[in-house]
This record gives structure tokens, sequence and C-alpha cells, in this order.
């Protein structure tokens, strides 16, 4: 809750550029509200209605004890070996031939002529055979020569070739040496570290940075929970005379474009999209529903922080404006506050200050206690 409208100046800044480079490479996420639900991007949509404000000051929260515990980072580790494998010496396979299938660690060398050209080295490195990773005719090419020696084989690369276009056709040779066959395993060493990451370079220097990777992911999360809350409290103590149905939709069809973009960027169905996002737990038309609950939410929370700024007598200064301007650029990296408002909107970004604002009030006036 604390952090939304730094995520909205984020996710707006995304789409612009996405928009304009036309890459697949970043998130088709549009805005979010300083309530979390999808918005459009330069606008922000202050809702009308009538509610009674309720109590907002003495709401309560109990901090849970954060631990890290082996399993947590076990299962960090776990996540990592999905995605690299780590592959131990298949001792069996000295001096045996590569088959289809093995997965390989080699040392090579790309040359045309005698020249070795940029991005044609590498060592110790895994390989599957088969796979396509490599260029037509690298892989095929090590089928059946003997592990652990080392061997020259011609390949052409690709015309065109867009990786490197200066490589577009040519004829080159690789020496390679074949190392040892790989064995996948579920453990990690110290190699495996250094191969795979840039933070640490021993299994006890990982696992120290997951822990507080972790720690602070947990702490990050006890956090949103807190705001979530303490304005659900608020909204429960308040009452609602009148929701505008305008509002409800508004904020249902903005989360409606959302998928849309999803779907229309990654050529899926909107289905297969709510598929992929729920692990297949929800169905579409939960997902819709949910949204539906989700946008009537929204829109209470706007009412909700609209009168706390009323009743509080609230208002931006310039001096607040732009401290909290400066907040949201750097968030988000944009070169310059003019920037971020010629993204959302100069309006749009007072109204987040705010909204922070209000927020501020519920959680300065709340009792927070810790956990027994």
């Amino acid at each position: 809750m604390k952090k939304i409208c730094v995520l909205l100046a984020m996710m707006a800044l995304a789409v612009a550029v996405l928009t304009a480079c036309g890459s697949k490479n970043n998130s088709t996420n549009s805005t979010v509200s300083p309530t979390g639900t999808a918005v459009s991007l330069n606008m922000y949509h202050p809702c009308g209605g009538e509610m009674k404000l309720g109590q907002y000051k003495g709401l309560t929260f109990t901090k849970e004890a954060i631990t890290v515990t082996d399993e947590d980072i076990d299962n960090q580790i776990k996540l990592l070996l999905k995605q690299y494998p780590n592959y131990a010496k298949d001792e069996t396979r000295d001096n045996t031939e590569v088959k289809e299938g093995d997965v390989l660690n080699i040392d090579y060398v790309g040359k045309v002529g005698d020249v070795a050209f940029d991005g044609g080295t590498a060592s110790d490195y895994f390989l599957e055979i088969g796979s396509g990773t490599f260029i037509d005719g690298f892989e095929s090419s090590l089928i059946g020569k003997t592990v652990g020696t080392t061997v020259d084989i011609n390949v052409t690369f690709p015309d065109p070739y867009p990786s490197n276009t200066a490589m577009s056709g040519a004829k080159s040779v690789f020496t390679v040496t074949i190392n040892y066959v790989g064995q996948k395993t579920d453990e990690i060493d110290d190699a495996y570290v250094k191969r795979y990451t840039t933070v640490a370079t021993t299994v006890a220097e990982l696992r120290a940075y997951l822990n507080d990777l972790i720690k602070k992911d947990k702490e990050e999360d006890q956090e949103e929970k807190m705001w979530d809350s303490l304005v659900t409290q608020a909204i429960a103590n308040s009452e609602y005379v009148k929701i505008a149905q305008d509002d409800i939709d508004y904020y249902y069809n903005s989360s409606m474009n959302t998928l849309e973009q999803y779907s229309t960027y990654y050529g899926y169905s909107k289905e297969q999209i709510v598929s992929m996002m729920t692990g297949g737990t929800t169905t579409y038309e939960e997902y819709l529903q949910t949204l539906k609950e989700e946008a009537e939410q929204s829109v209470k929370e706007f009412m909700l922080l609209q009168e706390i700024a009323k009743a509080e007598g609230l208002t931006v200064t310039p001096e607040q404006y732009a401290l909290k301007a400066e907040e949201y650029r750097a968030s988000v990296s944009a070169a310059s506050i003019a920037e971020l408002e010629s993204k959302l909107g100069r309006d749009y970004i007072e109204y987040c200050v705010l909204t922070d604002m209000a927020l501020q009030v519920i959680k300065e006036n709340a009792v927070i206690t810790e956990a027994e």
C-alpha cells in the first residue's frame, strides 16, 4: 500500500518504453492506482459516490517475528537449479563417444581463418547435444567424438545472422576441447556459484546472500500486509452510502485493458494469459469475478483516502511535491521530474503525494505491536 504510487510511476514508464520500442523483453503491464488496481496511463479517476468516514485512527496491526529458515534458502536454490542445472563429472564417460542428449562441459575457440572472432570463445561451458543452442552443424559435429579430446569442427554461420551480422555466412573453425560429460545433480558447489552468480563465489556466501534477500522480501511483504490491513479496517469502519457504478466499471475496464495488452503482446488468448498467471488454479470466469470485486474495493479505497485528505485538511505544498516527485523519479530511474510528469501528468503525481500523505496519517495513528 505504501509504495503503490511509486509502482504506478514505474509501470507507466515501462508501458511507455514498451510502446515506443515494440520490444518483447519488457512487461506490458499498465499502471496501477494508489490502491493497487490497474488504471489507464496518464490518468487518475477521482471517485464520486457518498460515504461517511469512520474510525481511521487507532487501528491495530501485529507484526509477526520474521525468520529465515534453511528450508527457505534451500527452496531458492532449488529454483536456481531448475533454471540453471548443475552437472557433476560422470567419471564413467571418459574416453567414450559423445551421444545425442549428452551434456558436455567444453572449452572452445572459434576462428575465421587464423583470427578468433568476438563471442566465439568460452571455457567451462555446458552444452546439451541436440538442444539447438548453437548454430547448425556445431552440436551434430561433436556426436561420435571422444570425451577428453580436442577436435576441430567446421561450421558455416547462417545468413543473415542477426545476433552478429558481421558473421553472416562466415565459414569458421571451432577448436573444441570436450572436457567431460556432465551428470545432473541436485546439489550446488563453489564452482557452480562462480559460474552462475555474480553475488557470491562460494556456497556459504550465496546462502548468506539469499538469507538477507529472503529476509528483506519477508519484511516488505509484512509492510504491505500492514498497509492492507489498516486500510481494510478503515473501510470496514466507514459507511458507503453510494458507490457509483461508473467508478467500478472504470477500474474493471482498466484491468481488462491490461489483460488485453498482455494477450496482444504475447500472442495468447486472455484465457491462456489468466491460466499462466494463476498457474491454472483459477478459471477465466473466476478471474473476471475477482477483477469485479477488486474494482469495487479500489473505489472504496479511493473514496476513503479522499475523505481522509479532506478531514485532515491535507494539501500538497511545493516542497512536499518536489520531495516526493524526486523520490518517484529515482525509483523508476526517470531522467528528470519533467520526464516523470510527461508520462503521468503533474495532477496525477500531486494526487499520489496526497494519497501517500493520507496513508501516512493512518499509519502514524495506528497501534503497531510485535507478536510475542
